[in-house]
């Protein structure tokens, strides 16, 4: 494993650009179990071991990184359970969200949305997943901004990179169903009726639809690893 910076981090804020460039790399595909070596990680960055252990301590409470005594940090494996709670975590957070910013996206909010829903479709038809995350969250953050809370969008951020790592993972291993429009027709719909409670309810849907669907796969993925 290979962890680049193209230049030397800067002293300030080492610990948070560390935390960063190897987060990137977790949820961008790093395969489970990869090995973290300290001192190769702070060479390659350009600092000392101290921020990188810092930044590990900070993805292991994350559930990113799992680390044993004389073994080291490794890239921690994919567990139903972990995906559960970011799921439900993310039904409460962004259902909130969609709740209170639906009725107050304006008419130049619900063109950005039509104009981002149209390249989501483009991302799904060509199954082009960088082109469907960044979509799907402009699409979603015009409505989740209209709720006036930062605060709130900041966490819901921080959860669905969590979540990003499986869907990655899982698309490319070959499971591609999971890109699909249906829920965000209805988002749209009801962001452009103002009604909050629908916005709420076809996000939800969508999380679920999205959990239930990794859940299978990771069932299959670890049923095929033991035979």
């Amino acid at each position: 494993m290979s962890i680049v910076s193209s230049e030397p981090l800067m002293i300030r804020s080492a610990e948070d650009q560390v935390y960063e460039a190897l987060r990137d790399q977790i949820v961008h595909g790093l395969t489970p179990h990869t090995k973290l070596p300290l001192n190769q990680i702070a060479a390659s960055l350009a600092v000392s071991t101290l921020p990188v252990r810092v930044a590990l301590r900070r993805l292991e409470a994350e559930g990113l990184v799992s680390t044993l005594p004389r073994r080291g940090s490794r890239v921690a494996p994919l567990r139903v359970e972990d995906i559960e709670e970011v799921q439900l975590m993310r039904c409460g957070l962004e259902g909130l969200a969609a709740r209170t910013g639906a009725p107050n996206v304006d008419d130049e909010g619900l063109r950005q949305m039509r104009e981002e829903l149209v390249l989501l479709k483009k991302a799904m038809a060509d199954k082009d997943i960088d082109s469907y995350v960044i979509h799907l969250r402009t699409f979603e953050n015009i409505c989740y901004e209209a709720s006036g809370w930062p605060r709130l969008q900041r966490l819901i951020e921080d959860l669905r990179l969590s979540a990003e790592r499986y869907l990655r993972i899982a698309i490319a291993g070959g499971s591609d169903t999971v890109l699909t429009s249906k829920f965000w027709d209805r988002f749209y719909e009801a962001v452009e009726a103002k009604d909050g409670e629908a916005a709420e309810s076809s996000l939800n849907d969508a999380l679920m639809w999205t959990l239930s669907w990794i859940r299978e796969y990771l069932a299959s993925d670890q049923g095929n690893s033991k035979n």
